[in-house]
């Protein structure tokens, strides 16, 4: 019977034979000696006309081999045999969640308005879906997004958090702080007793947020908002503006004017 070796302890994670450890072991060298990702898997198919390794075998015998000195570490390496290596950008990982359903301000026409959805969100959106499975829940949205990305070989040490689902300004105050200091539990490791401590811990944490990003309407913008947003550490903020034509606005019922949208990113501009 082969051993069975895994990478990580979560439910996403794949198991593999030591055959396909070695295969993949010798499609590292390829690689490492300048050959093409694809072209190397090739030469080295599974037997019994299995098909070929994936990415994901190939980052899990890397990380074998490291953990038991068989070689060095090498971020060029990874990056090369990294699943989506578009999810990474200068070493900063987005780890993206979904705040709950909740009644938006707005009323347009064409948003979509699903139940157990935030509103304007389609079901079978992957990012919807993951939240969904949640139950919307913060911290174990973070987790696992961390796990998963982590599985296909991206770097999980500094984390942008991107905040989607309804109107973030919208949603209550009180539950804009808990939502937030949840995901900062989830990226420390460890429970805090307010969200002041949570930002403070992860100034060491494992996971290190270096970004944080929230979406909402213009009119929704106010020195108030940027104030509170300024404590909770936001760097970015997207702004659903649809059109710049105060007639079509008014036809998809958007609720609000293209001044409105003007005066909310002259507030951002300046804060």
């Amino acid at each position: 019977m082969n051993n069975q070796t895994s990478a990580g302890d979560n439910s996403e994670t794949q198991s593999y034979s030591d055959q396909e450890l070695f295969l993949a072991g010798l499609v590292l060298e390829e690689i490492e000696a300048g050959s093409d990702v694809f072209k190397a898997i090739r030469r080295h198919p599974l037997p019994d006309g299995a098909g070929f390794l994936s990415k994901h075998t190939l980052i899990t015998a890397y990380r074998v081999q490291v953990a038991d000195g068989i070689r060095p570490a090498s971020q060029a390496l990874l990056k090369k045999i990294r699943l989506k290596p578009m999810r990474t950008l200068s070493g900063v990982t987005t780890v993206t969640v979904l705040t709950k359903p909740y009644p938006c301000p707005g009323g347009c026409i064409f948003c979509p308005d699903y139940e157990e959805m935030p509103v304007s969100y389609l079901p079978d959106e992957p990012g919807a879906m993951r939240a969904l499975s949640h139950a919307y829940d913060p911290f174990t949205q973070v987790v696992s997004r961390i796990e998963a990305l982590h599985e296909i070989g991206h770097p999980t040490d500094k984390i942008e958090l991107l905040i989607l689902g309804g109107s973030w300004t919208a949603y209550d105050k009180d539950y804009q702080s808990w939502f937030i200091k949840r995901c900062f539990d989830a990226m420390n490791g460890v429970e805090s007793g307010s969200l002041e401590e949570a930002q403070n811990l992860n100034e060491n944490a494992r996971h290190k947020n270096v970004g944080l990003v929230l979406e909402t309407r213009p009119d929704l913008i106010t020195p108030a908002e940027l104030s509170r947003m300024r404590k909770y550490g936001v760097t970015k903020v997207q702004l659903g503006i649809q059109s710049l034509d105060n007639q079509i606005l008014a036809q998809n019922n958007r609720g609000h004017t293209v001044e409105q949208a003007r005066t909310g990113i002259a507030l951002l501009r300046s804060a």
